[in-house]
């Protein structure tokens, strides 16, 4: 862990509400909030609009696979009557 500077150090005392003197030691309890942040993991960031756009695509795909190849949307189509009922 990197040596944090005073001003750090004030900002994270006056987050936990506590008075901060360079002159003194850090508290106790201040180094165990720094210490326990940082054994903490990577913050989880979340995903870029690409990444979303990716996912939505990837399940579109996914869905359209489910739909067989024979059909086509001709087949919702109303077709018009011809002459005697033929298909013109």
């Amino acid at each position: 862990m990197h040596t944090l500077s005073t001003r750090t150090l004030h900002a994270l005392a006056y987050e936990r509400g506590e008075e901060y003197d360079p002159a003194l030691a850090p508290t106790p309890a201040l180094m165990e909030e720094l210490d326990v942040g940082h054994r903490g993991g990577r913050p989880i960031e979340a995903p870029s609009t690409y990444e979303l756009r990716r996912r939505r695509d990837r399940e579109r795909r996914q869905e359209l696979a489910l739909v067989p190849e024979w059909f086509s949307i001709e087949d919702l189509l109303e077709r018009p009557a011809g002459i005697h009922g033929e298909i013109v």
